[in-house]
C-alpha cells in the first residue's frame, strides 16, 4: 500500500520509533479463509482474548479520551453492559453466518429477523469477494495484533470492514470516535502479517441500529486511511513509551 509505504519511510527516519513498510504475504485465517489451500494455522492457538484486548488497550490508555469504550460506558448508563454486549456479540455472529459460505438458507432467514441485520442490509448487498472473518492479525515489527471483524469487498474495493452497534445515530465518521484508529490499526497489521496473501488499502465502518433504521456507512479512501495511520502510529507510540516507564516505575 503506497500510501503506508510512504507514512513508513517518513517515519523510520523520526526518533523513538522503527517501522518497516507492509510486505506482500501469505494468507490464511482464524476462522476461514478462501482462495488458497490452508496451511496449518498458528492462530488457531493464539489467545484470542489477548489479541482483540492490544488494540484496544492502545485506543482507551488516555483515560477520558472520547474512544469507544467511552461511547460504549455511555451506552450502558442508559441500557445496561451484559444487554448491550449481548446484542453485539450476536449481530457479529448473524454477520458471520450470512457471510460465511458455510450459511445455510435457514440460518440466512433465522439472521434476517434482527433488527441489526435489517439495519444493514443495503450494505450487505455492496459486500462480496469475503476474505477473511473474525480473523486475528499481528504487527511483528511494532508489536501488536488485534481481532479484526471482516476483510471484504464492498462496492468493488478490497476493505477492512469494522462492523458496529449504536443506539444513537452517528452519521459522520467524526461520530465513530476512535473507531478509524482501529480501522488502520488493522489494515497496516494485515498487510504486515506473512499470514495473508493480499494487501488491502481501503476501510469500512458500519454502524448498525436496533431499531432496522438504515446503518450508516463511513468508507475510508487511501488518503484518509493515511491520515488516520499516522495518528493510529503517534497513538502507538504514546502507549508504548508510557508502558516502558509504568515497567521501569515497578522495577525500581
Amino acid at each position: 500500500m503506497k500510501a503506508f509505504q510512504i507514512i513508513c519511510r517518513q517515519l523510520r527516519s523520526s526518533k523513538g520509533f522503527s517501522v518497516e513498510p507492509a510486505l506482500r504475504v501469505g494468507f490464511f485465517t482464524s476462522s476461514y479463509s478462501c482462495g488458497r489451500k490452508k496451511k496449518m494455522n498458528p492462530y488457531e492457538e493464539v489467545n484470542q482474548e489477548k489479541y482483540s484486548n492490544l488494540v484496544q488497550s492502545v485506543l482507551s490508555f488516555r483515560g477520558h479520551a472520547q474512544t469507544p469504550e467511552s461511547l460504549f460506558e455511555e451506552d450502558t448508563l442508559l441500557y445496561g453492559p451484559v444487554k448491550i454486549f449481548l446484542q453485539g456479540k450476536r449481530f457479529h455472529e448473524d454477520l458471520e453466518s450470512i457471510l460465511s459460505p458455510q450459511e445455510n438458507l435457514k440460518e440466512r432467514d433465522e439472521n434476517l429477523e434482527s433488527g441489526y441485520i435489517k439495519s444493514v442490509q443495503h450494505i450487505l448487498k455492496d459486500v462480496n469477494g469475503v476474505r477473511a472473518l473474525e480473523s486475528a492479525v499481528q504487527h511483528k515489527t511494532l508489536k501488536y495484533g488485534g481481532l479484526l471483524d471482516c476483510v471484504a469487498e464492498y462496492q468493488g474495493k478490497l476493505c477492512v470492514i469494522d462492523w458496529k452497534t449504536s443506539e444513537k445515530p452517528k452519521p459522520f465518521i467524526q461520530n465513530t470516535f476512535d473507531n478509524p484508529l482501529q480501522v488502520v490499526a488493522y489494515m497496516g497489521a494485515i498487510n504486515q502479517d506473512a499470514n495473508y496473501s493480499f494487501q488491502v488499502q481501503y476501510g469500512l465502518i458500519v454502524v448498525a441500529y436496533k431499531d432496522g433504521s438504515p446503518a450508516h456507512s463511513h468508507f475510508m479512501d487511501t488518503e484518509l486511511c493515511s491520515q488516520y495511520w499516522t495518528k493510529w502510529l503517534l497513538r502507538l507510540e504514546e502507549y508504548t513509551k508510557k508502558e516502558k516507564n509504568q515497567n521501569i516505575q515497578k522495577s525500581d
